[in-house]
């Protein structure tokens, strides 16, 4: 783990603030503006494979050629003189797995519908140039300004993004495979078919994934609950949804919406930018 003031091109490491699979994140500052940023770093360990290296620089990469109000920006990225890839980041203190606690566990509906509206905005960008995120979800959130009736929410974390073979001719190149039996994305939020077939996925995985998401805002919980990987794929590929727990919760014409994207066949969900159109007004 890199130490506090260590610098990294133009920043400096204030303090590690997570440590994930792969990376760790640092909270950090311009050296001479002092803006705060947030550092991500990738694991020594991971550095011995070149594919989660070029995984890692491709996201970056990715992150600063992309220009969304709803997606986080990459500042710079590079290679430190110890080895490990970096990509400096726009700070944003909180995501939305902690704005939620902070929350209860849930939103109101307008804001419910502003977070959906806006990730809907911005994997609609992203499904538009060919790129699949598929590991949508609270904690690739991140909280900018968290107050009713205005919420706004950056999406992160393209770590696990694909390209589609068929997608845009200007979508961005992010060539690196993956194991062919690996699961890739995060169970709770995993669309049925990511379960058997992780790396042939489309764009309808990331649709269902913001069903899941919008079931969770709605009603402090997730729609599937079970205990290991096997339950979790049971209930995902093959149990309805327990829809009946939205009554009361939300107008009819979300809980359809959010019906349809939590269908268990890909091809019967709505595209992003069809559930942009569906998805009712904010302030509504």
């Amino acid at each position: 783990m890199l130490a506090p003031g260590t610098r990294v091109g133009e920043y400096l490491l204030v303090r590690c603030v997570a440590v994930g699979a792969t990376s760790e994140v640092h909270a950090g500052r311009h050296a001479t503006s002092g803006v705060p940023v947030a550092v991500k770093v990738l694991s020594p360990e991971w550095c011995l494979h070149p594919e989660v290296v070029a995984r890692f620089l491709n996201e970056a990469r990715t992150l600063q050629e992309l220009r969304h109000p709803h997606l986080v920006r990459a500042l710079a990225s590079g290679v430190l003189p110890e080895g490990p890839p970096f990509m400096v980041l726009e700070w944003q203190p909180e995501d939305l797995h902690h704005a939620l606690a902070r929350e209860g566990g849930r939103l109101a509906v307008q804001d419910c519908v502003q977070v959906l509206r806006q990730l809907a905005e911005v994997l609609a960008l992203l499904h538009s140039r060919g790129l699949v995120h598929r590991d949508l979800k609270p904690a690739n959130v991140l909280v900018a300004h968290r107050e009713p009736g205005a919420w706004r929410v950056q999406l992160s974390d393209l770590g696990l993004a694909k390209r589609l073979a068929t997608g845009s001719q200007h979508a961005t190149a992010l060539p690196v495979s993956t194991a062919g039996s690996a699961l890739l994305g995060t169970w709770d939020y995993m669309a049925p078919e990511q379960w058997a077939h992780s790396k042939t996925v489309d764009d309808r995985a990331d649709v269902y994934s913001l069903g899941v998401l919008g079931f969770q805002l709605l009603t402090g919980r997730l729609p599937f609950i079970a205990g290991g990987q096997q339950g979790l794929a049971f209930c995902h590929v093959v149990q309805p949804p327990p829809l009946e727990l939205l009554e009361g919760l939300a107008p009819v014409a979300l809980r359809s919406l959010l019906a349809r994207l939590l269908d268990k066949k890909a091809p019967a969900r709505p595209s992003m930018t069809e559930v942009l159109s569906l998805l009712p007004p904010a302030g509504g």
